[in-house]
């Protein structure tokens, strides 16, 4: 079953993929600047034609800026799937040893693992919830 977390090596793929993108366009932008720099000509349809690039140039700059700052908010968040991924894994480590330990039992007084009832998928959220409820109901894992 897929993680309903995501995949946090396919969101470092995109996210490398824009920076590449960002690199290849901001080179390509700098040399048609470059070379146009160059140039030897004069009038106003050159003077025309330099604004024209300039101007370009300065919309490419920004796209590639959004490009970059696009691959940033996605490394950002394969951060956060790593995080949530390993801790919900503990968290579920934790409450399945502490089930193990505390079978339902009339003998035994306090919380046992009845309250669980059914068990979330592996990575699902749900995970805080059972949490939650063991806890408030006194369970310590």
């Amino acid at each position: 079953m897929a993680n309903p977390i995501g995949d946090p090596e396919a969101v470092e793929q995109l996210a490398d993929l824009y920076h590449r993108e960002a690199r290849r366009i901001d080179g390509v932008s700098a040399s048609a600047v470059n070379a146009l720099a160059d140039v030897e000509w004069v009038g106003r349809r050159a003077t025309a034609t330099r604004e024209r690039v300039r101007s370009r140039h300065t919309e490419i700059v920004a796209q590639v800026a959004e490009l970059r700052s696009l691959a940033r908010s996605l490394e950002a968040h394969a951060r956060w799937m790593r995080v949530t991924i390993r801790e919900l894994r503990d968290l579920e480590h934790r409450i399945r040893q502490w089930a193990s330990a505390h079978p339902p039992s009339p003998e035994r007084v306090g919380p046992d693992s009845s309250l669980i009832g059914v068990y979330p998928p592996d990575c699902s959220l749900e995970w805080r919830r059972v949490a939650a409820r063991l806890r408030a109901a006194g369970a310590v894992f």
